[in-house]
């Protein structure tokens, strides 16, 4: 092989390795730019759906005619709860979608967990979990059977009670979050559920 032969194929072998660093180092440099500039919104969160009722307050010949262990004042029938999640960013539609609790019958906790890719800069994020089925309790009326002296209130009362201490521990019928913030490149920023104060919250780094 002739000097000339040698020293062209070094040559070419030189230019190939350079072109190839090129490529590479704008590779590196696209998906750094990229990753500098990409944030996550993530919804996490564990909740128990609200159970939504039809009640029906027996009488006492009604009340009599059930087995000893089957005897409560209020008679009840119903479902758990679907809820409607809505995100926009920036006023525009980002996601819309329905959310239910676990199980067969769907009376387990709800959990959730999604993550949507989200632009770094100033953004203005809002989030609406709303109750999709129409409330059929009556209160007023509960409150007013449990006030009429019957020879049973007490435990009339306790059922009233134990219905609103279920209530209390499930997801209200409506949750919003509408705020504007800076979302730092790279970050997470998380929409969870706070049970004891039963509301959602957003956190930023």
């Amino acid at each position: 092989m002739t000097t000339r032969a040698v020293l062209g194929r070094l040559v070419g072998g030189v230019a190939s390795i350079a072109t190839l660093a090129l490529l590479r180092a704008g590779s590196l440099t696209s998906m750094q730019t990229a990753s500098d500039d990409a944030a996550v919104l993530r919804l996490s969160w564990s909740a128990r759906p609200e159970r939504i009722e039809s009640c029906h307050r027996l009488s006492d010949t009604e009340l009599a005619a059930r087995p000893a262990h089957m005897r409560m004042r209020w008679e009840c029938e119903g479902q758990f709860a679907t809820y409607g999640v809505t995100v926009r960013t920036d006023g525009r539609v980002f996601v819309s979608d329905t959310v239910r609790g676990g199980g067969l019958r769907h009376d387990r906790s709800m959990h959730v967990f999604r993550e949507f890719a989200l632009r770094a800069g100033s953004r203005r994020i809002e989030l609406e979990l709303r109750r999709i089925e129409a409330d059929t309790r009556s209160d007023a009326a509960e409150s007013a059977a449990v006030a009429s002296g019957s020879a049973d209130a007490n435990r009339e009362t306790r059922e009233a009670q134990e219905r609103r201490t279920r209530r209390s521990e499930s997801l209200p019928s409506l949750l919003r979050i509408d705020t504007t913030f800076t979302v730092p490149p790279r970050s997470v920023v998380l929409v969870t559920y706070v049970v004891a104060e039963r509301r959602l919250v957003l956190r930023t780094p």
